[in-house]
Order: structure tokens, then C-alpha cells, then sequence
């Protein structure tokens, strides 16, 4: 019973503070809307694919050699750690001067990752500028083939795919709706759940309910309530009957 009667009351609250959530729930959404289309910025990324692998020569012309796969596929977790190294990112800075990048900013730019169990390396390059972002990877990529026979002493990289520029690349990063929708919610959370702390602070004796709950003890009598125009209509009716009572004795005399 207790508990109905709270949950009766958080509703009644909660419907008469409506207005207040309802405004707080648009102002969080619109927020939310404009800081992630106007103050978020675009991410563009720009991928280029090698493969490692070692070949052979037969009858004048290079096959691959299937039995070094496996070395080759190790291989590619060595590749993972050098083509970050200043060994790369240093020269990639010295022979393309028009990225005007420090090998720092480039390095905070690429991202290598491959597939479990396979020979083929992917390099991406993340940046606010599609251009950039190609070209830069494309830079890595080719000063990346270069330099590993300097490293490794062995010429087993090819570059499969080279990152090629968009007329309408699409940015990501900018994932409006569900910012709107993470912002709603928690708009909404919190404004119920301060109408509800407030509610539920609040002492004051408000109806007979409130008493009973108070006290525990039951309510005897129950004083209505009555409206301004109903408490003026006595006084108007006496004062109508008293003003015609002394017309009536003016006249008698």
C-alpha cells in the first residue's frame, strides 16, 4: 500500500514538472546535434595493401616459394614494428616535403593491422584532410618498399593496392544520430531523477495520504477543498441578505 502511494506520488510529480523535462530534453538534444555537426571535425582514412612474400627464380622468371610462406607470415609482425620506426617516418618526411608533416604528427597519422594467418599488411592513414591522408599513406607505403632491403636484407614486399583520392569521400567519426540519442537519454535520466530527489525530500504534508503514512494512524475526518469562488459565495449571499434586511426597515419607518 505504502508503496503504490509512492509511486503514485513520484508520477503526479513527475507530471506536473513535464514542462522542465521536456525543455531539458530539447535542450540537451539540440546541443548535442550541433556540437557533433559544427564543432566535431571530419576523419577521413586512406588505405594501402602489401603482400609479403618471398620468390624464386624458374626458367628466367620468379615464381613464389610456397615453402617460406610461413617465415613470410611471421615476418609481418617484424614489418608491423619497423614501419613505424623513425627508420621510415624520417625519410618519408625528408622526400616529401609538401605533406608538411613532422615525423611525429605522420606517425600519429598511420595505423598497420593484417590478418591472422596471412601475408597481406594493411597501412592507414587517418587525417581532417581526404588529400592528405592518400598521400600520405601512399609516401609510407612506397618509402616502406624501398627501405626494407636496406633492413632486412631481403626483397619480399609488394605493394598491392595504392590508396587512390575521392571526388565525395565520406568522413566518419561524426556518428550524429547516436550522439543525439546517448544525449536524450541521459537528459532524460537525469532530469526524472531529479524531479524524483526532490519529490522524495520534500517533507511536506500535502494530502491526507501523506498523514496516514506520516502517523500510521488513520484519518478521521477530511477537510475538503475549497475554491476561492466557493469560499466568496456565503459572504456574498449574507451581505445580499443584510443589505435587503435594512432596505426593508428604511422602508418601515
Amino acid at each position: 500500500m505504502v508503496l503504490d502511494m509512492d509511486m503514485k506520488r513520484y508520477v503526479i510529480a513527475l507530471k506536473k514538472r513535464l514542462w522542465m523535462i521536456i525543455i531539458l530534453l530539447s535542450i540537451s538534444t539540440v546541443s548535442a546535434y550541433y556540437y557533433t555537426q559544427q564543432l566535431t571535425p571530419n576523419y577521413y582514412s586512406a588505405s594501402s595493401k602489401f603482400i609479403v612474400n618471398n620468390t624464386v627464380e624458374v626458367s628466367g622468371g620468379e615464381v613464389i616459394d610456397f615453402s617460406s610462406i610461413g617465415s613470410s607470415i611471421r615476418l609481418i609482425d617484424t614489418y608491423k614494428e619497423i614501419i613505424l620506426t623513425p627508420a621510415i617516418m624520417d625519410k618519408v618526411v625528408v622526400q616529401y616535403p609538401d605533406l608538411d608533416l613532422t615525423a611525429n604528427q605522420l606517425l600519429s597519422m598511420i595505423r598497420v593491422s593484417s590478418l591472422n594467418e596471412t601475408q597481406v599488411m594493411t597501412l592507414t592513414a587517418t587525417d581532417t584532410n581526404h588529400g592528405r591522408a592518400v598521400k600520405a599513406v601512399n609516401a609510407v607505403a612506397k618509402v616502406f618498399q624501398t627501405e626494407i632491403p636496406k633492413i632486412m636484407k631481403i626483397n619480399n614486399v609488394t605493394i598491392l593496392t595504392s590508396a587512390q583520392e575521392r571526388e565525395n569521400p565520406r568522413p566518419f567519426g561524426q556518428n550524429i544520430s547516436s550522439n543525439v540519442m546517448i544525449a536524450a537519454i541521459a537528459a532524460l535520466l537525469l532530469s526524472c531523477g531529479t524531479v524524483i530527489l526532490v519529490e522524495y525530500l520534500d517533507s511536506t504534508i500535502k494530502q491526507e495520504e501523506d498523514i496516514v503514512q506520516a502517523t500510521g494512524a488513520d484519518a478521521l475526518a477530511i477537510i475538503p477543498k475549497l475554491s476561492k469562488r466557493q469560499l466568496n459565495l456565503p459572504h456574498k449571499k449574507k451581505g445580499h441578505s443584510a443589505h435587503s434586511t435594512m432596505k426593508a426597515g428604511e422602508q418601515a419607518l
